[in-house]
């Protein structure tokens, strides 16, 4: 290039600082013209002068020279240039994003979280610290790093918290962390958001229908450990206002079953047709449940 000729010939014969500081501020004005090509060259030359002269380089001159070949669709490269920056101790909250969104783009996800980690440590503050909560939060996810991946989310900001792909992996990671409550709290808001949801639906389905299925039994078991008149009535009275959550209990996982087809819940269904005496349904939901098997 002519530009970069011109450049190389005149920086290193300048030994005047005030020479350095035109061309700096040319090479500046370039960039924020988004004139990142031509900007880029002149950030090298001035670069390579400061090495002609052996004198440290500025790390700064590094990241805008990085910056330049980034915007100039030239990641890769940039990227060079950003580990040159860094390697001589520049911090910058916009090269550490634009190295986050690189090694995402290239599905680099161990350099991509480190960059992740060490924005979240340097920037707790930073323009873009909710996005990477976000994405540290899906990343420890999928590492299956459920204490890290709790801890994060703890961190989102509400917009990602409310999410329901967000809420559905967060159940999850309660789950495996043995946290029933959280995880039984979000299977209620996942279902208050979308009664279809399936983690939502299984868990009032099922809620339903364990509560019931547990007074039943603990009634049936409390007259035959004592069969006597008045224990088969204090029985009927506990059972009998259990055919209506019985039936409730029936209508979700009808929903359930007719939309997800999993034949667990054919076979809890058929469980449910027996304690209601629907002979026929019961019948009906065993063999389901058994020939969608596989």
């Amino acid at each position: 290039m002519m530009l970069s000729m011109a450049l190389s010939a005149v920086l290193p014969g300048c030994g005047s600082s005030k020479m350095m500081v035109a061309a700096r501020q040319e090479a500046d004005f370039m960039y924020y013209q988004k004139d990142y090509l031509n900007a880029f060259d002149k950030y090298c030359q001035i670069i390579e002068s400061y090495v002609s002269k052996k004198e440290p380089v500025p790390a700064e001159l590094y990241a805008l020279a990085g910056k330049c070949l980034y915007s100039a669709d030239s990641q890769t490269e940039a990227i060079k240039y950003f580990k040159l920056a860094e390697d001589a101790g520049y911090e910058d909250e916009q090269i550490l994003m634009l190295q986050i969104k690189h090694y995402a783009d290239a599905d680099n996800l161990s350099k991509e979280l480190d960059c992740l980690e060490k924005y979240s440590a340097l920037y707790p503050d930073g323009n873009d610290i909710a996005f990477v909560n976000y994405r540290l939060y899906l990343r420890y996810c999928e590492m299956q790093e459920y204490g890290k991946a709790h801890l994060r989310y703890q961190s989102l900001s509400d917009e990602y918290r409310d999410d329901v792909a967000v809420l559905e992996k967060q159940h999850l990671v309660c789950e495996k962390l043995n946290r029933k409550d959280e995880a039984d709290n979000i299977a209620r808001q996942l279902y208050n958001m979308n009664p279809n949801n399936l983690i939502g639906l299984n868990y009032m389905a099922y809620d339903a229908y364990i509560t019931t299925e547990n007074e039943y039994v603990a009634a049936i078991k409390a007259y035959e450990s004592n069969k006597t008149n008045a224990a088969y009535r204090q029985m009927q009275q506990k059972t009998a206002p259990l055919a209506a959550r019985y039936k409730k209990a029936k209508e979700l996982y009808v929903k359930l079953y007719n939309l997800y087809k999993r034949p667990h819940d054919a076979a809890i269904l058929s469980r449910i047709c027996t304690r209601l005496n629907e002979k026929q349904n019961a019948a009906y939901y065993d063999k389901l449940s058994k020939n969608n098997q596989k």
